[in-house]
């Protein structure tokens, strides 16, 4: 009893989300006054503070437990570590911007319902799920309670063509992913069991797809003889995990769907969606970098991650070249960061360069949530009439009319395009420096050129803005919360940009071979790297 209540607080963080979408589904769907719905998203937004809070607080201790990081509960399916903590921080993080920005929106659509909130804690909480999952059914049970929150916001937009193609195209494609994502695990289990049935390592009372297991099986398959990552079944276990979540990510062929969702789905949705599903994602991602190719025979993985880095960053600013819809620059402005961020996972699969690159890629997450929430929220902010500004054209001008607003699209925009002083342009450095301290050295010089690209079509909308003249009055912008939100996420931005040391701890100035500074993740006691199966850490960060 005393455990499941440690595993309880543990988890407290994601519990909550979903306490709360609860009472926020009942309140909304008896509250029909204007001065009720006014309250749904300032509750929201309160609850996600508290919950943030709360993560905070668990992820820094376990009662009555020694300080051992990370603590496993639920029969080892659930962990609670920094690591963990960070993601659901910045995911409460996204969730409030994204419920701050939303109600004038919402009002304008005639479509601001208790129901959008309380979906939107729900995917919140699934996302959360997903960062503290050590198991790959767990990740599941995340991954799906984030998507069909996903499915049905694409479409909250009834009234709208758009936002209903947006949901089917999303609803159809992510079943396909998540279909893709169960079977793999199913593979990895047959083929965990097996391996260990081999080589007589008897077990009572595992799970086969559990990360500390599926680890354990690879070494000792490796020292028998009898390699796991050699079995048929094991790969392709791997490969169908990869798509599935290579489809939340967006990576590079799983991306198509990305454009024409983005430029549907109302534009909260698309704020939440850019940066919620890619944090859940990018969790499960590092978590399963560490579990599988921490061990001897993973190169030919290695090379799949490379390749698909390559290919997803490459993709993704040209396809962003083309666009003249701002949301679907967007769209694929995001594939390309996912390529960015898949630069920082690969990184994290090598021994050497394991906690720079985990604190690289927690870093450039949190600084990615920030500048492009921050870039919707401009979209939403300048809107009126129940209609926005999407065309990249209508820019023209607007640091004449609406000189904040175009102030703060450019802090975003320039985040964005990895442009000093910006969190974006530490991130990038981070990740970059990440990958050439591993050994990777292709993949960042790659991405340095291709990062080139991106700046053609982030500039071309600065340029709209300041050098052209404006062909749209501007009157009457939507007030309140989404200027708020732009505002706060674009002074966030500068913040980490001039001083990322605010937040974490430093390290020494001139010395590359320092980690970044970003989130400082604790080790047990005495030891110099974290429990198997989870992710390593270095003894002398400062070295």
């Amino acid at each position: 009893m005393n455990d499941t209540l440690q595993g309880i607080w543990a988890i407290s963080g994601p519990l909550f989300v979903a306490i709360m979408g609860m009472v926020v589904l009942v309140i909304g769907l008896g509250e029909t006054s204007p001065a009720g719905r006014r309250f749904l998203p300032l509750g929201t937004i309160l609850g996600l503070v508290a919950a943030g809070i709360l993560t905070l607080v668990s992820s820094r201790g376990i009662p009555n437990m020694p300080d051992v990081t990370p603590a496993r509960f639920f029969g080892q399916g659930m962990l609670m570590d920094d690591v963990g903590g960070w993601f659901c921080v910045t995911l409460c993080l996204a969730a409030a911007l994204t419920a701050g920005m939303a109600p004038a929106y919402l009002e304008e659509k005639r479509i601001n319902n208790g129901e959008f909130y309380a979906l939107l804690l729900f995917a919140t909480c699934g996302a959360m799920l997903m960062a503290l999952a050590n198991d790959l059914i767990n990740v599941f049970v995340g991954l799906e309670i984030l998507s069909v929150s996903l499915y049905i916001l694409c479409g909250f937009s009834r009234r709208e063509l758009r936002s209903e193609e947006a949901a089917v195209k999303y609803f159809l494609l992510g079943a396909f992913a998540s279909a893709f994502f169960v079977f793999g695990s199913a593979l990895i289990y047959g083929a965990v069991g097996i391996a260990n049935r081999a080589i007589s390592l008897q077990q009572e009372n595992v799970s086969f797809t559990n990360f500390d297991i599926i680890s354990e099986a690879l070494q000792n398959s490796a020292r028998s003889g009898m390699p796991l990552m050699s079995s048929p079944l094991f790969v392709t276990g791997i490969a169908l995990i990869v798509v599935g979540l290579g489809f939340k990510a967006s990576l590079v062929p799983f991306h198509s769907y990305a454009p024409d969702v983005y430029e549907g789905a109302p534009t909260p949705v698309t704020a939440f969606m850019s940066a919620g599903a890619k944090l859940g994602a990018f969790a499960a991602f590092l978590r399963l970098s560490h579990a599988f190719l921490a061990s001897d025979g993973a190169e030919p993985y290695r090379l799949v991650l490379w390749t698909l880095a390559a290919a997803t960053m490459l993709v993704g600013n040209v396809l962003a070249m083309r666009q003249t819809n701002i949301k679907r620059m967007l769209a694929c402005s995001s594939i390309a960061h996912a390529g960015y961020l898949l630069v920082g996972i690969l990184a994290s699969s090598h021994g050497s360069a394991s906690l720079y690159a985990t604190q690289s890629v927690l870093f450039y997450l949190l600084a990615y949530t920030l500048m492009n929430l921050g870039a919707f929220a401009v979209i939403i902010w300048l809107g009126r009439n129940g209609g926005d500004y999407l065309d990249i054209r209508d820019y023209a001008g607007l640091a004449k009319k609406q000189p904040l607003a175009a102030l703060t699209l450019t802090i975003c925009l320039l985040s964005l395009a990895g442009i000093p002083p910006t969190a974006g342009f530490f991130g990038k450095l981070y990740l970059f420096m990440a990958a050439i301290r591993s050994g990777e050295v292709s993949i960042a010089v790659i991405g340095l050129v291709i990062s080139a690209i991106g700046l053609f079509y982030y500039l071309n909308l600065i340029m709209q803005m300041y050098l052209r003249e404006p062909h749209l009055e501007f009157e009457e912008p939507r007030e309140g919360g989404a200027k708020r939100a732009a505002i706060l996420a674009a002074i966030l931005t500068i913040i980490l940009g001039v001083a990322p040391n605010l937040l974490v701890s430093p390290s020494p100035a001139g010395e590359m071979n320092a980690p970044p500074p970003v989130p400082m993740l604790k080790t047990r006691p005495g030891e110099n790297t974290l429990e198997r199966g989870s992710l390593p850490i270095e003894p002398n960060a400062n070295r």
